[in-house]
């Protein structure tokens, strides 16, 4: 597929009313784990394509917010998520919103994508979450959230945990189920996720824990009859990408333990982030975590990250795939 420079789409969103188009079939991708997933990049907004949207027509999220809750919505700089960040102040602006991976991600994958095909994304995410403590939280099936909220505007759930029967996997499960039946022609590309550092006291039981609740997610998407959604026609560890974390918590207990287990878990998937890669210690504010080391920074998702999740995509042929099943499905019909 041709690739279109990032900019010049940019420029040419001045033109978008005549040449606006509704999308019906998206490739949908899931940003799910706790604050590094979350995204809390407090630095500035700019003003490139790294923090715009370079095609709203085809870039969307499923809304978590009040009447926004399970539409298809525009996606900006600051996804919905589980953990509503829209109270939080970047640096040196009133306008609030932190950033995360999930908008530059989108840019970079519109050139990869069909072209009659929009990006949905799911951000599951919450700062602080584990699989070693917690409470596992109430569930609203009819919502596809947990019920357990916090915050003045009462959208953000409480801190809660991952694991097997907990109300996260059941957003993260639900959630993608509901994606996909939007368009019987949707089609999804992976699970991004980021998680471990709340666990670092007890890298072991986090492993276990992972294990069971990834299984149980596998085996349950399968049964759903989902498999030829995926690119290589099943849900296995070839959908699910564990990215590495910030260094501040390579030092901390037996964080590095968890990410070595991750890297066992699957190699083929594993995403690799290099140790100087900025976190908030440049311009963030703290106002999300007073450890400014400890998350991602300084447009480090659309510098670094961004780029390594969708190289890593592309080495397991997750587009060509896409584009394979796209081509099968017109076939059938």
């Amino acid at each position: 597929m041709e690739k279109v420079n990032l900019d010049r789409r940019i420029s040419a969103m001045g033109d978008e009313c005549a040449d606006e188009k509704t999308y019906d079939k998206f490739v949908v991708v899931c940003i799910a784990g706790q604050s590094n997933a979350v995204g809390y990049d407090e630095s500035p907004i700019d003003t490139d394509a790294t923090c715009r949207n370079a095609d709203p027509d085809r870039i969307k999220q499923l809304g978590f917010y009040g009447k926004q809750n399970l539409q298809v919505i525009d996606l900006g700089y600051c996804a919905q998520s589980m953990q509503d960040m829209r109270e939080h102040n970047r640096k040196g602006t009133e306008t609030a919103g932190t950033k995360g991976i999930h908008l530059p991600l989108a840019n970079l994958m519109l050139d990869y994508i069909p072209e009659d095909y929009g990006i949905l994304m799911l951000s599951i995410a919450f700062g602080g979450t584990g699989f070693t403590s917690g409470n596992p939280g109430t569930y609203s099936q009819e919502q596809k959230k947990p019920t357990d909220t916090a915050g003045n505007s009462g959208e953000g759930t409480v801190v809660l945990k991952w694991g097997a029967d907990t109300a996260y996997y059941q957003t993260l499960k639900d959630r993608i189920v509901y994606a996909l039946s939007l368009n019987e022609s949707n089609v999804f590309a992976g699970i991004i996720w980021c998680q471990g550092e709340n666990d670092g006291a007890n890298a072991d039981r986090h492993y276990s824990e992972f294990q069971a609740m990834t299984e149980a997610l596998f085996t349950a998407l399968n049964g759903a009859g989902l498999g030829e959604r995926t690119p290589k026609g099943i849900w296995d560890r070839d959908i699910w990408y564990n990215m590495e974390t910030v260094s501040y918590w390579y030092g901390q207990e037996q964080c590095r333990k968890i990410w070595d287990n991750y890297k066992e878990w699957n190699r083929n998937t594993y995403i690799e982030i290099p140790r100087d890669t900025e976190s908030n210690l440049i311009n963030g504010t703290g106002q999300t975590a007073h450890q400014l080391r400890a998350h991602y920074g300084n447009n480090a998702y659309q510098k670094v990250i961004a780029p390594r999740v969708l190289q890593k995509m592309a080495e397991m042929d997750t587009f060509s795939k896409i584009a394979d099943s796209v081509r099968q499905q017109l076939g059938e019909r």
